[in-house]
This record gives structure tokens, C-alpha cells and sequence, in this order.
């Protein structure tokens, strides 16, 4: 293998702050979006097996199951981000010479925070917006809509971490996106 198409390093906590961080997202929000998509599954066997064996249907599945799905990927998207786990253009980045992949890595970085705090505004300003029109959701749940929104602000919040994680990687003269061998 060359030194060139090494995965990237995840970034690894450095401080007493990163590494509890870190816990919270390795014990506390990745095993509860674990469980909510569980949760989904189990939901969706449920419905599927009702429908098929009983000719049933139940109506606050098929919405439970989305709501769940939405969290579940909502909560683990900065932290499956951090872990490595996206798709990377290797081939072309790895090509560029190190002045113009670092430069491409602090606009990802860049772009990446600015994207995660306009959704973590409008995501609130939306969250806020429902909870005071007092909407519910569109079936007989008649769960307050807010709850299920609020998914995308806190989402946006902890994908914002990555982006953080990585501008300060970038500080310190390391690029995360980038294979450690070069």
C-alpha cells in the first residue's frame, strides 16, 4: 500500500474536556441512537409481520419508525463523521500537491461550520417557531411537532464538533482529512 491511499487517522481527544466528550458520545449518544434505531427495527418487523400474517396495519408505525430513524441518523452523524466513516475523494486530493490539499481541507472545515451553524439557527428558529404555534404531528400520536424537529438542531450542533475538531487539528499543524504517511 502506498503512502498515499492510507485511511485517514480519526481525531483522537487530547484534554480531560475531549476525552469526557468523547465518552458522552461513545457510551451516552451513539449507544442511544443505537437504540432508537433498534427501536425503528423492531417497529418495522412489527408492522411488516402485522400486515403480512394478520392483514392489519397499524397507523402510528409508519410514523414512529420515521420520527426514530430521523433521531437515530441525526444524533450519529458528527460522530460516525469523526470516526472516519464518509466517503472521501482520495484520488483527486491526494494528486494536489500539500500546499493546495491544506488549503482544500481548512475550506472544507470552513464550509463544514458555516453549513452546521446555519442549520443549528434555522433548525431552531424552526423548533421554537412550532412550539409556539403548538403543532402536533399528522397522525393520532399527537406528538408536539417540535420534539421531533428538534433532531436537527441538536444534530447540526454535534456534527459541528466534527468541523470544530478538525479546525483545531488544522491549528496544530495536523490534517485529519488527510493520510497521516505523506
Amino acid at each position: 500500500m502506498s503512502e498515499h491511499t492510507c485511511a485517514p487517522e480519526p481525531s483522537r481527544p487530547r484534554g480531560a474536556l475531549a476525552r469526557f466528550l468523547g465518552i458522552i458520545e461513545e457510551r451516552v449518544i451513539l449507544n442511544f441512537a443505537t437504540l432508537l434505531m433498534l427501536g425503528a427495527m423492531a417497529l418495522m418487523f412489527y408492522e411488516a409481520s402485522s400486515r403480512t400474517l394478520l392483514s392489519e396495519s397499524h397507523w402510528w408505525a409508519e410514523e414512529s419508525v420515521r420520527f426514530l430513524v430521523v433521531w437515530s441518523v441525526m444524533l450519529s452523524l458528527g460522530i460516525a463523521t469523526r470516526k472516519g466513516n464518509y466517503v472521501r475523494m482520495d484520488l483527486f486530493i491526494d494528486s494536489m500537491p500539500r500546499p493546495v490539499r491544506r488549503a482544500a481541507s481548512w475550506i472544507s472545515c470552513i464550509a463544514g461550520i458555516a453549513f452546521s451553524v446555519m442549520v443549528v439557527i434555522a433548525g431552531t428558529l424552526g423548533v421554537i417557531h412550532l412550539h409556539h404555534v403548538g403543532m402536533q404531528t399528522e397522525s393520532n400520536l399527537d406528538l408536539p411537532l417540535w420534539i421531533v424537529r428538534l433532531a436537527l438542531p441538536i444534530g447540526a450542533a454535534l456534527y459541528a464538533t466534527y468541523f470544530v475538531t478538525v479546525a483545531f487539528d488544522l491549528l496544530r499543524g495536523r490534517d485529519e482529512v488527510q493520510p497521516i504517511a505523506q
